[in-house]
């Protein structure tokens, strides 16, 4: 049986876009409880749920009650167990949901972008690894089995500072082989020279860091959304 990230729910904005991960309760919450829409006398009126569940293998979506009632005879029909959690009660059974879609108009979640920074961007191994886009500089493995090291072009032993114009991202082949020598002195090139990004360079979409964050803990039923954000993402050029 597939877990369901311990009742954690993948939240979709209305153009179906990550921007948040919430309780198995706050989602069913968000699928219950209805909008509040101000009318031109200033009225609050319910126009509709803030959220729907989305069918993860047919991306169809749908309210509690056709949620409830499709999953209740899917479940009753099957003759064998299920490849996904179920909630019992006494009255029905239905697929305990990974992923909802917020509805039209509804921005409560923001649009899952890390907050703007304050003057230059912090030279930190995170921002590091964002700029080289997890590329060894010396061969362009992206994500490499051995690992990524944050590398010295010009050796520490020689003077090297620890700056953003001297460290790049290198495989431990590559760092192995460059030793504690120039990129000259080894026969090495850069594939890019290191530099101080933009801030704007190191900003990434929330399905982009949940899917560095998780790793192969990310749910079959999640890849889809987080899969086309996490490798289409590219960081611009200085």
């Amino acid at each position: 049986m597939t877990h369901a990230m311990d009742g954690r729910v993948l939240v979709l904005n209305d153009a179906w876009m990550p921007v948040n991960v919430v309780s198995l309760d706050d989602a069913m919450t968000m699928v219950l409880n209805q909008n509040d829409r101000k009318t031109k006398h200033g009225k609050k009126r319910k126009s509709g749920p803030r959220a729907r569940f989305v069918d993860p293998d047919t991306n169809a979506t749908y309210n509690f009650e056709s949620w409830v009632e499709t999953w209740d005879q899917a479940i009753k029909a099957s003759k064998e167990e299920v490849p996904y959690k179920v909630l019992n009660s006494k009255l029905f059974s239905f697929r305990v949901p990974e992923v909802i879609v917020l509805v039209t108009g509804y921005t409560g979640l923001g649009d899952g972008s890390t907050k703007p920074y304050k003057g230059p961007p912090k030279f930190s191994r995170r921002n590091v690894y964002i700029r080289d886009k997890y590329t060894c500089q010396y061969c362009g493995r992206k994500d490499p089995e051995e690992g990524l090291n944050l590398e010295h072009v010009y050796p520490k032993s020689k003077g090297g500072d620890m700056t953003w114009k001297n460290i790049v991202l290198s495989c431990v082949p590559c760092n192995d082989m460059k030793r504690n020598r120039t990129p000259e002195e080894a026969g090495m090139t850069l594939i890019r020279k290191p530099y101080v990004p933009r801030p704007e360079e190191l900003k990434q979409p929330f399905g982009h860091r949940l899917k560095r964050k998780l790793g192969k803990d990310v749910p079959t039923s999640w890849e889809q959304f987080l899969g086309k954000m996490y490798w289409n993402v590219e960081l611009s050029d200085d």
